[in-house]
């Protein structure tokens, strides 16, 4: 049996470091070519065109408010990724924080509109409401203020929803107004 090794990104990169401008742009516009997902990284990386959040607010529109009447499932983990590769793209925190609540508004709606849904379901919206409060309280007051009432209109049209649901974002959202009250009044 032979050992092969698999390529790893050093052995691509020793590759292109010995590259000219003209092969490299060649490469990425093959790239580009290649495929809708390397367009609109390419897109959000480079910020070409205004609406930079919009292929990724599509993807998670479809993945998690997906069209019941076409039998399409719901795909949490397809939702995530488009976030993780909007940010990998960019880096941009304030423009993952507006895929990452867009994520918990189409959850949320789609369930309020069909009805419960699973487990898996919920545990994944109660996790992103708990990360977008622990990036809220990183940023200014002029942020949170544009998110809390956001936050708060999520919870409220969650009150007949089963699983905890409910009970555990009203919870989240509490301590979250509680912390950033604390903080404005710590500051004054």
């Amino acid at each position: 049996m032979v050992d092969v090794k698999k390529p790893t990104w050093k052995d691509v990169k020793t590759i292109l470091t010995g590259k000219d401008n003209r092969e490299l742009i060649k490469l990425v516009s093959d790239l580009y070519a290649l495929g809708s997902a390397n367009k609109t990284f390419i897109h959000a990386r480079y910020s070409v065109g205004k609406a930079t959040l919009d292929p990724y607010k599509v993807i998670i529109s479809d993945s998690l408010y997906p069209d019941v009447y076409k039998n399409k499932p719901i795909k949490l983990a397809v939702g995530r990724k488009a976030i993780s590769d909007y940010f990998k793209a960019t880096k941009d925190e304030l423009g993952k924080l507006a895929l990452m609540f867009h994520y918990l508004e189409m959850g949320n709606q789609f369930t309020v509109e069909y009805g419960d849904i699973d487990e898996a379901f919920y545990s994944s919206l109660e996790s992103m409401f708990e990360k977008i409060t622990v990036i809220l309280r990183q940023q200014p007051k002029v942020i949170q203020d544009e998110y809390v009432f956001r936050l708060g209109s999520v919870v409220e049209s969650a009150q007949d929803i089963g699983w905890g649901y409910y009970d555990c974002i009203d919870e989240i959202f509490e301590e979250f107004v509680d912390s950033i009250s604390t903080n404005k009044i710590q500051k004054e």
